[in-house]
């Protein structure tokens, strides 16, 4: 009896192990590693992409600034059309600081929503408010990621470049878009299918926890009725406004990588629709980040694709560089100095001392 005893101490004693925020930072950097010391060196010669970064002409380094402050900025509309009140300012302000944290902290997604649900809480919003507006935007979020696969196959129909492995992908995508809608649509619109999925959905993850050691979950009946009903009159009058934020952010981001792409590779001709495929696939790939704004993934994902559809191995590297450099590390300088501003009291709304701070639901 002894040694299944042992392991399964040994099992609980690898998974809190792997729970630990140094052993998860641990293999966060050696993921990024692995890639930029030693995967990518294989694909191309550092020095060959920053001498065809170098080569940017005044304009196009100038073109590169302007789409990179368009990308930067896209997403705060989001939250101001999931959050009524909200100002674009303060939409700003709480965006930037909480990509920095996502982008710089292991597990940084739900730090970066708990930056944001702090901000919010400052700006005079409430708990359950706030709670709606992150479950809303990573929903619509999640629809636009999942939905441009699809659109990639409808361009590369059109222009005659559609190949077998993008369309299983788009078959897969909208699947699970279509499931994802229809599993929303019942949520939102018919009480005892939402009180019904949250229970098998809380019956199966209690299933799941209790091998994992971890707390079986409660109370999700409840609170799928609390999101039901705060939710659907907010989505009947700004499920436009949500979809054209979603949409025009995601587009935003897509046009840094196709301006890097074609200020670094003048010569090349891979179509635009081809570029969108591999935005759209490294965009599925990273749904999960393993490590902080998908370090070190996202850059394999979207070398290996640009090669595989024509790009020259020094020309995809360096537009991955410069696309990341854009969209990942320019994020960090001023999400710190956003975060600067807020700890200085900018947008926030004085409250009375014996208020309490927010506690997430």
């Amino acid at each position: 009896m002894s040694a299944p005893t042992r392991g399964g101490g040994a099992s609980d004693g690898g998974r809190r192990a792997l729970g630990r925020p140094a052993v998860r930072a641990a293999l966060s950097v050696l993921v990024v590693a692995v890639v930029f010391a030693g995967v990518l060196p294989h694909i191309a010669d550092y020095s060959a992409a920053e001498e065809l970064i170098r080569e940017l002409t005044g304009a196009e380094t100038v073109l590169m600034a302007a789409v990179a402050l368009v990308n930067l900025f896209s997403y705060a509309p989001l939250w101001t059309a999931a959050l009524p009140g909200l100002g674009l300012r303060r939409a700003v302000l709480a965006d930037q600081a909480s990509t920095t944290v996502s982008n710089t902290v292991p597990a940084g997604f739900a730090f970066g929503v708990g930056t944001t649900a702090a901000m919010y809480h400052s700006f005079g919003h409430s708990p359950a408010a706030i709670t709606r507006a992150v479950v809303v935007t990573g929903i619509w979020n999640n629809f636009v990621k999942l939905g441009t696969p699809v659109v990639a196959l409808v361009a590369l129909t059109l222009t005659g470049d559609a190949t077998r492995p993008l369309v299983v992908a788009a078959a897969v995508g909208t699947l699970v878009l279509l499931s994802a809608i229809g599993l929303l649509s019942a949520v939102l619109v018919h009480r005892g299918a939402a009180i019904s999925l949250a229970t098998t959905a809380e019956r199966l993850a209690g299933r799941l926890s209790r091998p994992l050691s971890f707390r079986a979950p409660s109370g999700w009946a409840q609170a799928t009725d609390r999101f039901q009903a705060d939710s659907r009159a907010l989505l009947h009058r700004r499920w436009p406004a949500l979809t054209a934020a979603a949409v025009t952010s995601h587009a935003a981001l897509f046009l840094v990588l196709l301006a890097a792409l074609r200020c670094v590779d003048e010569g090349g001709d891979v179509s635009w629709a081809r570029v969108l495929a591999v935005f759209s696939l490294t965009r599925l790939v990273t749904l999960v980040p393993i490590t902080p704004g998908a370090l070190g993934v996202a850059e394999l994902s979207y070398v290996a694709g640009l090669t595989a559809i024509g790009v020259g191995a020094a020309a995809a590297t360096a537009t991955v560089l410069l696309f990341r450099f854009l969209t990942w590390f320019l994020p960090i300088p001023t999400g710190v100095a956003a975060w600067a501003l807020w700890r200085r009291g900018a947008g926030q709304v004085r409250r009375p001392t014996d208020q309490p701070a927010f506690v997430p639901r």
